[in-house]
């Protein structure tokens, strides 16, 4: 080694800022050589840094006596150091059958949403893991191989909220070799030796190939490979706050609008970037867009017709329009839903970000027809509350201008209104009759005429994602 891992371990904290003084930090421990070395080098330098500690695990039923020795051998440490300690059991199989994931990707959920309550619960400032060289190289080469973009290759980040990664400098073989020189115990996990798991194989297979026949530094330059890309990808943060901020990329309710000029004139990995910006905002699991999944989307974008939609997967879509893409994320929503409405109070939407109001109108502010976002409807037949929900099949009602009924299906058909913006389309309800098909049109049926005596405002505006009112509806 060119210089003791402790020292070294002590001088890339303090260089990166990992600890403040007075922070309490969560470590967590699976019980193997990684995270039992963390734990030590922490405990070494825990009066330097002004740090407290505490041991978190979790018990993910996976291989059954012997993750129940894992837990026992984490306690034992634990005590044996007087530090207090964390156990949750969940079972990662389970979740992951539940959420359709592969076990790493389960287990990297699970672990993420429970470590952050015990954080929160017992007022740690930080969670540390063992995530070391070795590992970094794993995952950027896992994601190279699967043609992952730009933030996918930036790999493990050594900050990100809560998380820190002190051990992110050192490589597998400096642990183990510290492990051994001060007789650190450690429990070995029989599952890391599967080859079936593909960052097993890159681990025991690719990894050791290219040190061998390649360059015995391949890890450590695949992590500052990764510490560069970290930097640029910063870049492209900025870049995506500012295409939104200059209304490239508009954020409603349950739908997110991308300008496609505009979009059109970026390089391809700042096209990636902010697609996966965009579906992360959407998405409940962390989203990396593959250069094969982006071109088959610039593909669509440039050569599909306007009304034609692009599967994400994971429920999220894309729907065309005239010049823009609008993202959207699958629900089914209020499908039997009925909202009452009253006059002259503003009424939610749920589905698509969108407020109604019906109003008394002035005889002298009547006009017969003034925007889809704002019309004049004749409420002589009114029967409050009214009703909102969503259109149904065999829904009918009498367009303006025309003497007979028609489906509100071929009405939307006619407007080019394809899936998904057409689940989302509301009705208004009197008296089991359509009084309007909500930002499109009116019933002929209710079509202010001489008469103006019962004359209502009917208004519609849409709000942003914090629920503040940004602008008119259609």
């Amino acid at each position: 080694m060119k210089s003791h891992l402790k020292n070294r371990f002590a001088e890339f904290a303090a260089r990166r800022d990992l600890f403040l003084p007075g922070e309490k930090i969560l470590v967590a421990v699976s019980g193997g050589v990684d995270s039992m070395v963390l734990l030590h080098l922490l405990l070494e330098w825990k009066q330097h840094f002004k740090i407290e500690l505490g041991v978190v695990h979790l018990h993910h039923g996976i291989r059954g006596l012997e993750a129940d020795k894992d837990r026992q051998f984490v306690e034992s440490a634990a005590q044996s150091l007087n530090l207090p300690c964390y156990i949750i059991e969940q079972s990662v199989p389970e979740y992951a059958r539940e959420k359709k994931l592969s076990l790493e990707e389960a287990g990297h959920q699970l672990r993420e949403r429970l470590f952050e309550e015990i954080t929160r619960k017992h007022d740690y400032q930080r969670i540390a893991t063992a995530h070391h060289a070795d590992d970094q190289a794993e995952t950027v080469l896992l994601r190279l191989l699967s043609g992952t973009g730009l933030q996918g290759l930036r790999g493990i980040r050594l900050k990100r909220g809560l998380w820190i990664r002190p051990l992110l400098f050192a490589t597998r073989h400096e642990i183990e070799e510290f492990a051994e020189t001060r007789d650190i115990l450690f429990r070995i996990d029989a599952s890391n030796l599967d080859e079936k798991i593909p960052r097993n194989k890159i681990r025991h297979k690719l990894l050791p190939l290219l040190k061998a026949d390649y360059n015995p530094e391949i890890a450590r330059h695949l992590s500052q490979f990764s510490d560069i890309l970290a930097e640029w990808d910063d870049y492209l943060e900025n870049e995506i706050m500012q295409a939104v901020k200059n209304g490239i990329i508009t954020i409603f309710k349950n739908k997110i609008s991308l300008e496609i000029p505009s979009f059109n004139l970026y390089f391809s990995w700042i096209k990636i970037r902010i697609l996966e910006h965009i579906l992360n905002l959407l998405s409940e699991n962390p989203v990396n867009v593959n250069y094969r999944r982006f071109s088959d989307f610039i593909n669509w974008l440039e050569r599909g017709n306007t009304g034609s939609e692009f599967q994400w997967g994971e429920g999220i879509w894309s729907a065309k329009k005239t010049a823009s893409a609008v993202f959207y994320r699958q629900r089914e929503i209020e499908a039997e839903m009925d909202i009452s409405i009253f006059p002259d109070v503003w009424f939610d939407l749920p589905g698509n970000g969108v407020r109604l109001k019906l109003s008394k109108a002035r005889e002298e502010e009547i006009g017969l027809r003034v925007g889809h976002n704002e019309e004049f409807v004749d409420g002589t037949d009114f029967r409050f509350p009214l009703l909102v929900r969503n259109w149904k099949a065999g829904d009918r009602f009498m367009p303006l201008g025309f003497p007979n009924e028609k489906l509100v299906s071929d009405f939307l058909t006619d407007r080019k209104v394809g899936q998904p913006e057409r689940r989302h389309v509301k009705v208004l309800i009197n008296k089991n009759e359509i009084v309007a098909i909500l930002g499109f049109q009116i019933s002929e049926r209710y079509r202010v005429g001489r008469n103006r005596k019962n004359v209502y405002r009917l208004k519609l505006k849409t709000v942003d994602g914090n629920g503040r009112d940004n602008i008119e509806s259609r």
